[in-house]
């Protein structure tokens, strides 16, 4: 499942005499800090990242930090203390812990290099700090420290969470939907989307550096979790990393704009650690190249199980060489998701009569013989009645498909030549005149949304 965590409840110490030896370095750390300045300094500090405050605000993280000595920034400091030899020895001689610190460690693909001296001041002498309030040995907020780091450093696997950022997309109802093989659709964490909005929305600029607008329909992904068995030292033999989501995102966006329509287009891919792992390499990958911003008065919803049941199917079928081997097919899907991409009426008016072509005068089962010379809008609305009459889902009358097809060329005529005689009327699905071109459009992009998915669910039934 997605967001499934790795690690479980706290184990027990397992190596008592790395234990001790480490609350021995602790004591002679905070007895040495104490003799340096009498309180330590603690010091507000923002970011990095952003949380929640709200279904569609950030505000920029706030933390109190304390802010070391300088002498503690200098070489060899640890290694002054004369506890630490000790503990070095017994960190090395343990068969598991030894090989888990001063060096690279992470994925087979990926490693970060992990400091013994940055891991004990961050995940013990700090903490040990900030809970106190002073230099005071306080030995049960070590013991739940130390645990932490043993634990954390036995682990045997590590994670890696890929995003790709569904724009203009929201759920209803539950809100996380698991599509199997580790890939969901789900709420981006914090994190994530701190790492989004750092890189960039297309058309989100409201906010300053204390908060950040983020709309609902910016904040859900498509996120694929895996686990990969933790490795140290450096790379053995080039290693190839895990595929990237590109394909299979664009396979969902093209499903979910022909199931549920709306203008969803996809962010910028995105990966990193899974913050929760121990000593979790900072930061992230994410790509800088461009990112196409959805309308948001037409936004994607998706609504029941029956549609996520119907997009997981088309999903798959896109794969199928009876759709990707059908030149006309793909055309009328890329026209269709053109359309749906633009803003302008009349744009995407022209791309879905052009898919509507694309589907029904050129398509593999459906060509027409040299002697047809019927003019394309009648060739058009015959195949659209012969394909959709009889679909439940649209509903529709035939006689009201071929008027909507008939009227819909007609108006894009009237468009692409910019006749300046009377603008043609398009009438909609229930028999009624459009009182504007943009109604007309919801319901000529639901039919050819309809017949695409009708098409592509023939092309993959075929023996």
């Amino acid at each position: 499942m997605v967001g499934e965590q790795l690690r479980g409840s706290r184990m027990p110490i397992r190596y008592a005499i790395v234990q001790e030896a480490a609350a021995a370095v602790m004591q002679a750390a905070l007895t040495a800090l104490a003799a340096i300045e009498a309180e330590p300094v603690f010091v507000p500090e923002k970011g990095p990242g952003w949380r929640r405050s709200g279904q569609e605000t950030l505000v920029v993280v706030r933390r109190r930090r304390w802010r070391p000595p300088l002498p503690l920034s200098t070489g060899g400091w640890w290694d002054r203390l004369e506890p630490m030899a000790a503990f070095r020895d017994a960190l090395a001689a343990h068969p598991d812990l030894g090989g888990r610190v001063d060096t690279l460690v992470g994925f087979e693909f990926s490693r970060t290099n992990r400091s013994l001296t940055e891991m004990l001041y961050r995940h013990l002498l700090e903490p040990l700090v900030t809970r106190a309030g002073g230099y005071v040995w306080d030995r049960a907020v070590f013991q739940e420290c130390y645990a932490d780091i043993e634990a954390g450093l036995l682990e045997p696997a590590v994670r890696l969470v890929q995003v790709v950022p569904l724009l203009g997309f929201d759920l209803a109802g539950d809100r996380t939907i698991d599509l199997g093989a580790g890939l969901g659709i789900r709420l981006m964490s914090d994190a994530e989307l701190s790492a989004v909005v750092e890189a960039g929305l297309p058309d989100q600029a409201s906010g300053n550096t204390q908060y950040r607008e983020v709309s609902r329909f910016y904040q859900c992904a498509l996120v694929r979790l895996s686990t990969h068995a933790v490795c140290t030292g450096g790379a053995t033999a080039a290693v190839t990393p895990p595929a990237r989501l590109d394909k299979c995102a664009k396979r969902l966006l093209i499903a979910l704009r022909l199931v549920c329509g709306g203008s969803v287009t996809l962010g910028r891919h995105l990966q990193m650690q899974h913050p929760d792992d121990f000593d979790a390499a900072p930061g992230c990958t994410i790509d800088r190249s461009w990112s196409q911003a959805p309308d948001l008065g037409r936004p994607t919803i998706l609504w029941s199980t029956d549609d996520l049941a119907l997009i997981q199917d088309i999903m798959q079928r896109l794969e199928h060489p009876g759709v990707t081997g059908d030149r006309s097919l793909q055309m009328a899907i890329r026209r269709v998701m053109a359309a749906g991409d633009l803003a302008e009426p009349e744009d995407r008016l022209v791309d879905l009569v052009i898919a509507g072509e694309a589907l029904f005068i050129h398509g593999a089962d459906r060509r027409r013989t040299k002697t047809d010379r019927s003019p394309k809008r009648d060739q058009i609305a015959a195949d659209a009645v012969d394909l959709l009459a009889s679909d439940p889902v649209l509903g529709a009358a035939p006689d009201a498909i071929e008027a909507l097809a008939k009227g819909s060329y007609r108006r894009r005529n009237h468009e692409v030549h910019a006749d300046p005689g009377p603008v043609p009327q398009i009438p909609l699905l229930d028999g009624s005149p459009a009182a504007r071109l943009n109604v007309a459009l919801v319901d000529l992009e639901k039919m050819m949304r309809r017949a695409c998915l009708l098409r592509i669910q023939q092309a993959t039934s075929t023996p």
